[in-house]
């Protein structure tokens, strides 16, 4: 049933994420990142495993490979490799409710931590990403030569995750077979970028834009604003300089791209439409959706009763960024159900 109360859970929800962001300030000795493992992945999340905050769930016929947005409250300025508290709490709250449609691996890797991306340089960010991105390949092609066993795969990153998939597809999956695995791909509040007017031909030259449920091999890609994007704006444009998502695919940047935005409740038309969310386990259905578009931010506008009240953090420019997967996740979790059946035909 649809929660009454839909801003209970929402604050439930807001409350632990802010949090999470407000721990960056504590002082705390500083952390060096730990090595990477040599023969295998550190999981977060994998089909089987105990205690697992994606549920663990195995035997569905398709696996979804989760990366995780910044939430390390590490001191340092790439987290190591400890599947820690805060990593456990964003992947129960995003990832654990794919697990009806999809089988979850989620590595851990060296991400940039909370501390550094508020207050390293960009240069040092930059680096950092790189660092964070060769976790993410390297665990990648571990799934694909032990686990993977020929499976369809979506991809479901957020915010720094998705920045690492970014990559990820541009290097390693666009134009090469294994794309012929891939059935979706879900990224979220992290800017995926197209030729402007087309769906592709941006961050990707053959993964085009989800434009219908039964399609396949696509991807879906949106930033949550209830208010007009300040000037300032961190999402829904196309980024000016090289390097702001690291430099390991030297993804593209400056004016003739635009971000792309899919609204997943209306995905060929763009209509708006009612979306369904998911917090605290239960359903949201206060709000509806519409991608913006012309020369200003591409973003996902949601509107609805108390829409103006939901909140945005860490500040107006970031929009509701923090509730990107979970406003939409019922929508997002039956989407990849459709495209699975699609996929396996």
């Amino acid at each position: 049933m649809p929660s009454r109360h839909p801003f209970r859970p929402l604050a439930r929800a807001c409350t632990t994420l802010l949090v999470l962001v407000g721990a960056v300030a504590i002082a705390a000795p500083h952390a060096s990142a730990a090595p990477p493992q040599e023969s295998e992945t550190t999981w977060l999340c994998r089909p089987g495993q105990t205690d697992d905050p994606c549920g663990g769930r195995s035997g569905a016929p398709i696996d979804c490979f989760y990366v995780y947005p910044t939430a390390s409250l590490q001191q340092s300025v790439n987290a190591n490799l400890d599947a820690s508290p805060e990593l456990r709490t964003v992947a129960r709250m995003q990832a654990e409710p794919f697990g009806e449609k999809c089988n979850v691996w989620a590595p851990v890797y060296r991400q940039v931590t909370l501390r550094a991306l508020f207050t390293g340089t960009a240069q040092e960010r930059s680096a950092a990403l790189d660092l964070a991105y060769d976790d993410v390949e390297r665990a990648w092609a571990d799934y694909l030569a032990h686990h993977n066993n020929g499976r369809g795969v979506v991809l479901i990153g957020h915010s720094q995750g998705t920045r690492m998939l970014r990559t990820l597809i541009h290097s390693r999956i666009d134009g090469k077979p294994v794309q012929s695995q891939l059935v979706s791909a879900l990224l979220l509040g992290g800017d995926v970028l197209v030729r402007k007017g087309a769906t592709l031909g941006g961050d990707f030259d053959s993964v085009p834009a989800c434009t219908d449920p039964a399609q396949t091999g696509c991807v879906i890609a949106y930033s949550t604003f209830s208010r007009t994007p300040p000037p300032d704006t961190r999402y829904g444009l196309s980024p000016r300089n090289a390097g702001t998502s690291g430099t390991r695919a030297d993804l593209p940047f400056g004016p003739e791209y635009e971000v792309l935005c899919t609204n997943p409740a209306s995905l060929h038309d763009n209509a708006d439409a009612p979306i369904r969310g998911a917090l605290a386990g239960r359903e949201v259905e206060a709000f509806r959706a519409r991608c913006t578009g012309g020369d200003g931010p591409h973003v996902l506008m949601v509107e609805g009763r108390g829409a103006a009240l939901l909140p945005a953090l860490p500040t107006e420019n970031w929009g509701l960024h923090l509730l990107d997967v979970n406003l939409a996740q019922r929508d997002l979790v039956e989407l990849v159900g459709a495209q699975s059946a699609v996929y396996l035909r």
